[in-house]
């Protein structure tokens, strides 16, 4: 079908279109992280990437064009039918982001399309989307990559206009994580569901993720690529021994704090643990709103000055987190990828995952367990704490694992992907 696109172009041009939510330094989780690692891997190997953000803070990507969706959702204003329809008691936004208008130069919006996107569910892909349709008009672009579900619609929304322009352009969705792992509503399962449906090619972080894509979405197995992420090989400062390491033991949870990252077991096994060997602080680094609910359960339990939280730590801080601890663990009940026991490892930190994650599949010095199976995670923390031999040997053959693990790898995989969806070969 894309075959044609192909056609006048020399070896190793590509220009993508890709949407994303974040890029560090502004980013609430691995999302952003994923984003900045693949793009400079992209564009090293000679990929010509237009990012689009809803907001852009500040610069710094110079690998890459970074587009701000606000910025131009402002420049083109709001439909011009805005107040006849108003008067109507109707609002242009009543339908979605399917049915926006966006052709018009007239800037603002009446009271009721202010009301109406107040309190309408995820206003903010809403906005984003007109953002995105409004740049594409002035574009170029030969395939077009979305991020996540927020960003499907925009996706969608800018191959309408690249066929308006009378030009066939493939729209490849990416997944990092699925409603099925979240449990936020149907909205998003609905958003997520189309845009998978609409997209010429899925891709998955994980073959975890592309089962998930095929049971719970309908989605056929073969239009679902996988490509793993990776972490960058980079020199890790090593910080003094923190005096807490004379006396105790540190066992480590880093992420969300909430239901799919398993925080509540992350509890139940610091109980376990330290009702055996006391000499151990556990410590919960990130904000959730399960947040303050591990606090009670940890106060209940009788963990108070045994199980210690702190909210979310700069990406600076990180290090010294994991370089402080003496075990990592990551007890996801559903993990799509996981790249922070990939950052745990590069810090000379051994690990403990959940079956149930896609970085599992990709490391296999790490002790793996079902997030529910406590006694069995208890087992293995105490067997790391303890045997420094087991412990060195394990890290010392994830090091080894992780080097390979590069975003280099990964934009490879996603070239050859870019490559099939466009019908044909564009690197040599």
């Amino acid at each position: 079908m894309y075959a044609d696109l192909l056609n006048g172009r020399k070896e190793g041009e590509i220009k993508i279109l890709m949407l994303g939510w974040e890029l560090p330094p502004f980013h609430s989780g691995g999302l952003g992280i994923a984003c900045e690692g693949l793009t400079k891997s992209l564009s090293r190997l000679g990929v010509e990437i237009a990012f689009v953000l809803p907001k852009v803070y500040s610069g710094g990507y110079d690998w890459m064009k970074v587009y701000d969706a606000s910025d131009m959702l402002l420049e083109n204003g709001f439909s011009h039918k805005c107040v006849e329809l108003a008067k109507e008691n109707k609002c242009c936004l009543v339908n979605g982001y399917q049915k926006i208008n966006i052709d018009s130069q007239k800037k603002g919006m009446c009271q009721l399309c202010v009301g109406q996107f107040d309190n309408s569910p995820y206003a903010h892909v809403n906005f984003y989307t007109r953002g995105v349709k409004a740049l594409a008009q002035n574009l170029q672009y030969d395939l077009i990559h979305a991020h996540d579900w927020m960003t499907y619609p925009a996706g969608i929304a800018a191959k309408v206009v690249a066929k308006e322009k009378n030009k066939l352009t493939p729209f490849l969705a990416q997944v990092h994580a699925t409603e099925v792992d979240r449990h936020d509503g149907k909205f998003i399962y609905e958003t997520e569901k189309a845009g998978f449906n609409a997209a010429d090619r899925v891709v998955a972080v994980s073959y975890l993720t592309k089962n998930t894509v095929n049971m719970y979405y309908g989605i056929d197995q073969n239009k679902i690529s996988v490509v793993h992420n990776g972490i960058d090989p980079r020199e890790i400062q090593l910080n003094p021994k923190n005096p807490i390491k004379k006396k105790y033991k540190v066992v480590l949870f880093l992420g969300r704090v909430t239901f799919q990252k398993g925080p509540d077991y992350f509890v139940k096994v610091a109980k376990k643990v330290t009702d055996s060997y006391p000499n151990v602080k556990f410590m919960m680094l990130g904000s959730g709103d399960m947040q303050t609910r591990m606090i009670e359960e940890g106060a209940r339990e009788g963990l108070t000055g045994k199980l210690l939280f702190n909210s979310w730590i700069s990406d600076q801080d990180k290090d010294a987190a994991y370089q402080l601890a003496d075990v990592f663990v990551m007890p996801s009940v559903s993990e799509p990828f996981g790249i922070v026991p990939l950052e745990a490892i590069q810090n000379g930190t051994p690990v403990i995952v959940s079956k149930s994650s896609g970085v599992a599949e990709v490391i296999a010095n790490c002790a793996k367990v079902d997030f529910w199976d406590i006694d069995m995670m208890a087992d293995e923390i105490i067997k790391l704490l303890k045997d420094k031999k087991y412990a060195k040997t394990m890290i010392d053959g994830a090091k080894k694992e992780v080097e390979g693990l590069t975003w280099d790898r990964s934009a490879k995989e996603m070239i050859r992907v870019y490559e099939q969806t466009m019908g044909g070969k564009v690197y040599a």
